[in-house]
């Protein structure tokens, strides 16, 4: 599962400031290195108001409240982008879709000594099966170096040139032995299918929701979207129109829903030719097999070396549990994917909770989304961050000081369910949180290029990379 929002108060942060632990979830996944996040070299952003570098308005807000009409043209503005990012690729057969084994990675301008520090580029060029040179864009690709001596990583910046060809760029944090790796998660017909198969169907996760009427209990279906003809609850968040629907037991009241649990649908919106793309054999392939090792030394000329890209701070903090700080925890409201059943009288639309938060420099406030919305079109994730971003501004206004920090998802099982799953899934929600939140003052845990410089495959990272990033997350807001 995945972390939504945590609350901090810092009563003691000026005197003491070596405080916090934090709990994401299922307090097995947490946080990792942060930043303060580049917007996206997007043309046409998203009309919002901006916090940084201006004053606030003390007047009036600053951004109208938004009807569901303006919302639902929002949405569509984020999608149009995507579509143009992620265009229809229809292929005849595998052979004609990009091949890691026939692709090429150049090292520019190769070295036999490297200083720490450095820049190292490396030209991919991409081949379909039978050796023909790529001419567009858009495979997904994952770059990240390594030292397993050293037990360090740091991911790799690609650029897409959009005619078959990517620059891959690491800097060189440490000496010794550095591995190199490109994967070919997805090719760009793989990636295109995805795309267009997620926003196709709301029916790929089946929920089950329990209604008690005295000693009685009745389960009924439950859905984002319900086509049925029976009577339906609608529960409804009033305010931000987002809502869950089930399908309402004779003589109970809508209000007798009590849990809810959930299991995948046997159901695929993908063509049997595009599911040949994700057999395992072709789902994160390496393409630097024969280039993959090079050798950095500690060179006396001074480099600036920003190592929180790196898998290897190993800051050691202290952390005292008997001061002030009172952390609270919250999950996300519908849609929550277990099999696991869970009562939904806890459940609450974050968006509400910020509000209700008043907010002051010794409050941090955590948010996290990510995971629960992969097998959903991506209209209810663009929906629900807009929601969120407008509760956050809302809190920026009536306390400046507070400190609220998004935390990104991470990266998952490679060949789990990968319609459902599939990290491209999660790459292209990133893209949407940072357009969305690029004009706040927000803070960037950013899961996602850590479980990458480490390698990490797994929904829930294991112990060592979840210490090291609490370390980072303490130095970053202490």
């Amino acid at each position: 599962m995945e972390a939504v929002l945590v609350l901090m108060t810092l009563e003691s942060l000026r005197t003491d400031p070596l405080l916090l632990i934090l709990s994401f979830l299922d307090c097995r996944e947490l946080i990792n290195c942060c930043y303060i996040w580049a917007a996206l070299k997007w043309t046409d952003p998203l009309p919002h108001c901006n916090f940084i570098g201006k004053p606030l308005c003390t007047k009036a807000p600053q951004c109208p409240v938004l009807s569901a009409a303006e919302t639902d043209l929002e949405i569509r503005k984020v999608l149009e982008k995507l579509d143009q990012l992620i265009p229809p690729r229809p292929f005849t057969h595998k052979i004609a879709t990009t091949s890691a084994t026939q692709s090429k990675a150049t090292i520019l301008n190769p070295r036999d000594k490297y200083c720490q520090g450095d820049q190292l580029d490396i030209l991919l060029e991409v081949k379909d099966h039978l050796g023909h040179r790529k001419e567009y864009g858009g495979d997904f690709l994952r770059a990240r170096m390594y030292s397993t001596d050293l037990k360090a990583g740091a991911s790799g910046k690609v650029t897409d040139f959009n005619n078959g060809t990517y620059l891959v760029s690491f800097t060189l944090f440490w000496e010794g032995q550095v591995s190199l790796s490109v994967l070919l998660v997805h090719p760009s017909e793989g990636a295109s299918a995805l795309w267009r198969a997620r926003n196709q169907g709301y029916d790929r996760v089946i929920f089950t929701g329990q209604f008690v009427n005295g000693n009685s209990q009745v389960n009924t279906d439950c859905a984002l979207v319900l086509n049925s003809s029976a009577e339906l609850c609608r529960y409804l968040d009033a305010e931000d129109q987002e809502a869950f629907y089930c399908v309402r037991p004779p003589h109970v009241s809508c209000a007798a829903l009590t849990h809810m649990r959930s299991m995948n649908k046997n159901i695929s919106y993908l063509s049997q030719q595009e599911w040949t793309l994700f057999e395992r054999s072709n789902v994160g392939v390496e393409i630097m097999e024969n280039s993959s090792v090079i050798h950095v030394t500690k060179c006396n000329t001074l480099k600036s070396v920003d190592l929180h890209g790196s898998g290897k701070l190993k800051h050691q903090l202290a952390v005292d549990l008997d001061r002030n700080i009172n952390i609270q925890w919250q999950k996300h409201s519908y849609p929550l994917v277990g099999s696991m059943e869970y009562s939904v009288k806890g459940i609450e639309y974050i968006a509400r909770i910020i509000d209700r938060i008043g907010g002051d420099k010794n409050t941090i406030v955590v948010i996290s989304l990510g995971q629960h919305f992969r097998p959903f079109p991506l209209d209810v994730f663009i929906r629900r961050v807009l929601n969120v971003h407008r509760a956050v501004q809302r809190l920026l206004l009536r306390s400046p000081d507070t400190m609220v920090i998004i935390k990104t998802e991470n990266t998952r099982e490679m060949h789990s369910d990968v319609e459902r799953l599939s990290d491209f899934h999660g790459h292209i929600q990133n893209l949407v949180i940072k357009d969305i939140f690029q004009d706040l003052n927000v803070g960037i845990i950013d899961a996602w290029d850590i479980t990458i410089a480490y390698g990490s495959n797994e929904v829930h990272p294991p112990q060592y990379i979840i210490r090291n990033q609490i370390n980072i997350f303490l130095n970053y807001i202490c």
